[in-house]
């Protein structure tokens, strides 16, 4: 296999294990070498892949990479991805891109300044679900888009996740900026550019100062069309997601766990509707087999396959560093609207 793409991955937790693993397995690119703080940590990861390992982070804007991955906690993300980025390596972040609009807006500036490629990791477009709902919108068997809901819950305390998931400080938000950034985007991604921002959070379940616990959106874009949309950590039954696009002539739903989509269409309203069911029953097996972790490696698989051919200047449907700015800002105005009853305009 030709190696185009060399990656040095910054931060050896859950998701940069995965990661790593996603890379072995992906063409045309590599893990070159690992970083992260907690030496036991990293150094086990760079043995199971043969990589080296450094615990200086900055080893990682040395001239033998290409690409870095930014796999650590979002206070970390401005400078690692600007350094990064100055350093002439294209740049994968985990969501969210940073804590603040603000911050998010400092990371793009410098992609553009360096002529690099950056990249949001928002892989939830490239589950099975979400690729067949894109596709029958794009075909048109639906009709033109009227309106979206979209839902993203899982039951949110400390056992869920990592502690310092529920610090302001850290995330610069609660469930929305938590597992509801992937939502959000997957709603923008439908809907498209977003115009108005109306909505609300509340934090009465768990207390976590500064974090919602839900936070409720109405969305709309520039021609008129809406979206509604939850972000939960009071999702007592576990964690799941789904997104509800609704057409002229039918509607199509995405949802995980399990992996289904389900599309529903008529020639005309009133007609007597066609229906149609995706399993993903291959899908479906491995999973069971092997958790949970092969549905995320997958995602990644196609992610940096996006990524590679993006970097060579090719459009993709991987979500961009605007993407993740965007996602934020909309986050940052719903907070803003909960608190002031203001309908928010977009651009900011």
């Amino acid at each position: 296999m030709t190696i185009e793409m060399r990656f040095a991955l910054i931060g050896c937790g859950e998701i940069g294990s995965l990661r790593a693993e996603a890379l072995k397995k992906a063409a045309g690119v590599c893990l070159a070498k690992v970083c992260d703080v907690d030496a036991g940590r990293g150094g086990a990861l760079a043995s199971r892949h043969g990589v080296p390992f450094e615990s200086d982070w900055h080893a990682a804007l040395r001239d033998d990479v290409d690409a870095v991955i930014v796999s650590t906690p979002p206070p970390l993300h401005v400078e690692m991805c600007v350094q990064s980025l100055r350093s002439g390596k294209h740049v994968l972040c985990e969501k969210p891109l940073a804590r603040n609009p603000e911050e998010c807006r400092q990371i793009v500036e410098a992609a553009r300044a360096a002529k690099r490629h950056l990249a949001t990791g928002f892989n939830y477009r490239f589950y099975p679900a979400i690729v067949t709902a894109r596709r029958i919108l794009d075909s048109g068997r639906i009709g033109e888009l009227d309106h979206i809901r979209s839902y993203a819950g899982h039951p949110g305390g400390s056992e869920f996740t990592h502690p310092w998931v529920h610090d302001v400080k850290v995330m610069g938000g609660g469930a929305l900026l938590d597992n509801g950034i992937h939502i959000l985007d997957l709603t923008r991604y439908f809907l498209g550019e977003v115009a108005e921002v109306k909505g609300f959070r509340t934090g009465h379940v768990w207390g976590f100062e500064g974090c919602e616990d839900n936070a409720f959106a109405l969305l709309k874009n520039a021609q008129g069309r809406i979206a509604q949309l939850q972000a939960s950590w009071s999702e007592w039954r576990g964690y799941r997601f789904w997104i509800e696009i609704f057409g002229t002539r039918g509607c199509v739903r995405a949802s995980y766990p399990p992996m289904l989509a389900q599309a529903t269409w008529f020639d005309k309203p009133g007609d007597t509707p066609s229906r149609k069911r995706f399993l993903f029953p291959a899908f479906q097996v491995n999973e069971r087999l092997k958790s949970y972790r092969y549905t995320v490696v997958g995602s990644f698989i196609e992610e940096f396959g996006c990524f590679l051919r993006a970097a060579n200047g090719e459009k993709v449907c991987a979500a961009t560093g605007f993407d993740g700015v965007r996602a934020v800002e909309i986050a940052y105005a719903l907070y803003r609207s909960s608190e002031t009853g203001e309908t928010i305009q977009f651009p900011l």
